[in-house]
This record gives structure tokens, C-alpha cells and sequence, in this order.
């Protein structure tokens, strides 16, 4: 062989070598068709970033499986949600924004095509349906809260076996007949028990069939804890059990606390036994473990959405149906024993959508760049992780919207606003709501607690954020496939949906916007017809608006001083 020919062997060799080492290829070459990895998603409830104590060390919270699975796989401090339960799981199940798959709220009884329904679109894949259609065995055991109607259920999406309820809370005891647990499509009028016990009872009952048989499954743990009913008060029972209470009790956790605290560490527990059964079933090797909080930690405030309950959201503002960080910013773990490094801690910011393409990616299938007509916001982070962070993070824009509460994070800066929730999900309401509404901006690098407005110090900043977040409120496809073939009452049926010819749709007109706020139709608009409902809205900054459209100072806008000066 001539000396050259040798050199161009080597260098063949070694760069098949470099290209197989490589991460996105380190997975591929491990999940050939007959070793694809086992796949534990496991998501509590109202989970606040402070209570994980590797996140924040002041809580009083102790939860050794999952610090064990932080210190032995990947833990993100820096991931992101919707702060509703329903919303943030459409994300992670679709890898889109919840204005794009159309859970812009938690779930409703509303029918297909009415005003007002809330519900996964029915052109939008779930992950549950790419992986049950590659082969995997999957099962769904807990809270579901993505739909109830036909079509919505977990068994018409993708998974084979459902155990749990659909709603978005139940009680944690469990009497013979008198639950809504489901059993698949039926009614379970049989199982008793602690909830969080009877979701861990399925799972391992799941698993362990599955992978005796050498299937690789798909389990979806979603316990209810720590949504409430809670014990704040001594005239109710408590949710967890009294030995856990106890436990917390002995070492000092307050009363207030106490019911809480033993809900999670119970949880803690479960999932422990869950760990030691891929032990025994030796499959840990190639099990993925996700563990996630859908949103932010409830709080004892006045008004707290979601009910008042002791949460913990750590050093962040806010909780629970906020888009302030308390109710985005919650814990993130990942684990693969001997794929991924252990003990890593990842400051990328991620987020829900990400779940879905990482998953993916795990899985060995491709990420698609489309889910019905709206695009697949999340990367894979697997990369990311097998690389030890070295690879980054693509930098891109976060954008959350919750009943107006309107958050968006590119980098250390973020804009925030309450702006009402009358707009969504009309987002041509909601982006002319947005044109004449000053946001604040905050710098999250030096104020964590989001209490200091940059908007004025920071105008180039400000209107790069603002004109991103009207832009994608601006794109969204909102055309829902199938509502025409229902038989929908005329009344509430929708217009059928109009061919684009462009890709966005067309921002409402001052007309428009005109007719909507002259609310008793006498050809003007007050103040107060301008304002709308204020509550939670930016009162003065509409009112400076007000007074600048106001061209006569009558203290009434006229279309022609609105089509004037812009809306």
C-alpha cells in the first residue's frame, strides 16, 4: 500500500472515530431500534423553586431521592414555564407555546369550536403519540388536566394505559367509590388509598411489566402533590400522612408548613422506590429521568391565584399564575446514569418546550420543526448536557401569557405586564392591547426581584423586547383543523376559518379597536371606557395615553383623533 493511501485511511479513521464520539451522535449510536432508552417523566404539582433545596439551601424541605438525582445527573436552576398547570403540560407535550397549541388556559368544558375552548389542537402531535407510534409502551398515571372530551383523554392521545383523573385537583384520600379516578375511558370505583401511593403503585406496576418483557416504555408520573387541598388551619384534615406530618413536625417545620412539607417529602419517598425498582429491574443504565414542577409555588398573599397555600419560590417575586419569576422559574432535573455527567449544573436558560425536543432526541426520533401550524420552539438539551455545557444553549427569546399576564425573557432582560385578561385568546385584541401599553423591563442579572423598571434607562432594549413580543403574537396560526365538520349550534359555532394569504394575520384596524372600547355605542370613548376593567391593569400609563390621544382635551376620544394620533 502506497505511503499516501495509508495517510488517507488514518485520517478517515480518525475523523468516523471524532464523528461517532460526537454528543447529538453519542445518543443516536446508543438507541439503535432494539436499545432505545426507558423514558420516567415524572412532573409535581405547584412545586416553587425554593423547595428543592439544591436550588435554595433556606428551605426546610428534604428530599433525598431527588438530591441524589440532581447530584447524580443534570440539574437546571434556570428553567422556565407557563404558571398554570394545564398550559405549562401542553408545552412540554408539544414543544409549543401555549398560544400556539391552543391550552392558552387550563382545559374547560366548552365543546370543540365554541368561544372560549381551550384544548390541545387537534392537528398538534403530542409526544405520547411520536413515541406510542415508534414502538414505545406508554402509560400515564396521576393528574392529567390536558382535556376530558373526546379525542382530549390520555388514551386518545397516545397512551395505552391510563390510571388517575383528569381534572386539574382532587382530594389525596382516596375512598372506595367515591373519587374520579379513571381507569383508561371508565370510571374506577375500586381503588382506596393516598393518592401519591396508588399514582407510585401503577407506575411500578408499569414498569416493571414492561420491561421484564424488554419493551422500552414511556411512563408519565404526574402527581397532584402539592397542588392543594392543603392543611393551613387545625379545623381541617391534613392531606398528607400523619407520619410524615409528624416527621416535619418533630425537627421544627412550623404547623403552617407542616401539611405542605410532608406532601412533598411523601412524593420524595414514592420516587424512591420507583429509582430502587430500575435498580432491581437492572434497566437503570438505560432509564431517562425527568423530574419538573409544572409553574410556581402558591403563596400565602391575599388573592393568591390558585389558592393560598405556603409555598416556597426562593429569592423570586411572585407564584403561581404569575409571569413574574415565581411562577416561571421552577425545578429541573435530568437524569441517565452513565450517558449523562453527573452533578453538572446548568445556568442555561431552558425551557417547557425543550422537554419535548430533548425527549425526543433521546428517543432517537426526529425533532420536528412544525406541530400542526405553528412551530416547535424547543432544542434538545441533550447535547447541551453530554458536552458539560461546553455546547451552548441557542440564545433565543422566551415568551409566556397567561390571562395577560405577559412575560418575555431574552438574556438578563425581561419585560412584564398585566394587561388584562379580557384579550386572550383573541391575540389581534391583545397585540393592539399591547401597542398602547408601556411594559415594565427588568434586568434579572442585578434584580432578581423584578423591582426596578429600565424601560426609560434602556429604550433601545425596551423596544427590541416589545416589538419581538408583538411580533409573535402577530404570527400565530390560530386556525383550529375539524371545527367545520362538527355539529356545532350556529350561534356558537366560529366563522369558518379564512384562507391566509400572508403569514401573519392582519392587526385590528383603529376601527376596530375603536368599535370594541365605544362600549354603549355613542361614537365616543371616555376614560373609562379606554381603561377597561382596571383592575391589575397600568391605569396611570393608560391615562397619560389617553390625554395624549385627546387632541381637544374634551375628555372624549373621537375616531378621527384616534385615526389621527394611532391607537
Amino acid at each position: 500500500m502506497k505511503f499516501s493511501t495509508i495517510i488517507f485511511v488514518v485520517l478517515l479513521l480518525i475523523q468516523n472515530a471524532a464523528h461517532a464520539d460526537s454528543p447529538t451522535n453519542a445518543i443516536a449510536n446508543s438507541n439503535s431500534s432494539s436499545d432505545r432508552p426507558n423514558i420516567l417523566f415524572i412532573v409535581s404539582d405547584d412545586h416553587g423553586w425554593g423547595d428543592l433545596p439544591s436550588n435554595w439551601d433556606k428551605t426546610e424541605v428534604q428530599l433525598p431521592t431527588l438530591e441524589a438525582l440532581a447530584a447524580q445527573g443534570v440539574r437546571f436552576p434556570n428553567y422556565h414555564t407557563v404558571p398554570l398547570c394545564g398550559p405549562s403540560r401542553a408545552c412540554m407535550f408539544t414543544g409549543q407555546y401555549s398560544s400556539e397549541n391552543g391550552m392558552w388556559r387550563g382545559p374547560g368544558q366548552q365543546p370543540l369550536g365554541s368561544a372560549g375552548y381551550r384544548g390541545i389542537k387537534r392537528d398538534v402531535r403530542m409526544l405520547s403519540e411520536h413515541l406510542s407510534e415508534s414502538g414505545y409502551k406508554t402509560g400515564a398515571f396521576g393528574k392529567w388536566h390536558l382535556g376530558s372530551h373526546e379525542g382530549e383523554v390520555p388514551n386518545d392521545r397516545g397512551f395505552d394505559e391510563f390510571r388517575g383523573f383528569l381534572g386539574g385537583a382532587h382530594a389525596y384520600w382516596i375512598k372506595t367509590g367515591k373519587s374520579k379516578f379513571m381507569h383508561n375511558r371508565q370510571p374506577d370505583h375500586t381503588s382506596q388509598g393516598h393518592a401519591t401511593e396508588l399514582f407510585t403503585d401503577w407506575a411500578e406496576e408499569f414498569i416493571r411489566t414492561n420491561a421484564t418483557k424488554g419493551d422500552p416504555f414511556f411512563c408519565y408520573l404526574a402527581y397532584n402533590a402539592v397542588h392543594g387541598p392543603l392543611r393551613v388551619d387545625k379545623s381541617k384534615p391534613a392531606s398528607a400522612p400523619e407520619a410524615w406530618i409528624q416527621k416535619a413536625l418533630d425537627r421544627g417545620v412550623s404547623f403552617l408548613r407542616s401539611d405542605y412539607v410532608a406532601i412533598l417529602e411523601h412524593m420524595d419517598h414514592n420516587i424512591g422506590r420507583l429509582v430502587n425498582l430500575l435498580d432491581e429491574l437492572n434497566v437503570t443504565q438505560n432509564t431517562l429521568i425527568v423530574f419538573v414542577s409544572d409553574n410556581g409555588g402558591c403563596t400565602m398573599e391575599e388573592n393568591a391565584a390558585g389558592g393560598r397555600f405556603p409555598g416556597n419560590n426562593g429569592p423570586l417575586r411572585g407564584g403561581k399564575a404569575s409571569t413574574y419569576q415565581g411562577g416561571l422559574n421552577v425545578p429541573l432535573l435530568i437524569n441517565w446514569k452513565s450517558r449523562l455527567p453527573q452533578g453538572m449544573v446548568s445556568n442555561a436558560q431552558v425551557m417547557h418546550c425543550d422537554l419535548f425536543s430533548t425527549i425526543m432526541n433521546a428517543a432517537n426520533l426526529a425533532v420536528p420543526d412544525m406541530n400542526g401550524k405553528n412551530p416547535v420552539h424547543g432544542v434538545s438539551l441533550i447535547p447541551h448536557m453530554l458536552s458539560t455545557g461546553t455546547k451552548d444553549i441557542p440564545n433565543r427569546t422566551m415568551i409566556f401569557e397567561l390571562w395577560g399576564n405577559i412575560g418575555l425573557r431574552r438574556g438578563d432582560h425581561k419585560l412584564w405586564s398585566n394587561i388584562g385578561r379580557e384579550h386572550s385568546p383573541d391575540w389581534d385584541a391583545l397585540v393592539a392591547e399591547l401597542q398602547q401599553t408601556d411594559l415594565a423591563l427588568f434586568d434579572l442579572s442585578k434584580d432578581i426581584a423584578e423591582k426596578h423598571d429600565l424601560r426609560q434607562e434602556l429604550p433601545e432594549v425596551y423596544d427590541s423586547l416589545k416589538a419581538e413580543l408583538i411580533a409573535h403574537f402577530s404570527g400565530i396560526n390560530t386556525e383550529y383543523p375539524g371545527v367545520t365538520d362538527l355539529k356545532i349550534p350556529l350561534e356558537s359555532a366560529p366563522a369558518p376559518p379564512k384562507k391566509n394569504t400572508t403569514p401573519a394575520p392582519q392587526r385590528r384596524s383603529p376601527e376596530q379597536f375603536f368599535k370594541a372600547r365605544d362600549r354603549n355605542s355613542n361614537g365616543s370613548i371616555t376614560l373609562e371606557e379606554f381603561i377597561g376593567n382596571p383592575k391589575g391593569r397600568n391605569v396611570p400609563a393608560l391615562t397619560k395615553r389617553f390625554n395624549q390621544i385627546d387632541a381637544n382635551n374634551d375628555g372624549k376620544l373621537l375616531l378621527d383623533e384616534f385615526k389621527k394620533l394611532g391607537k
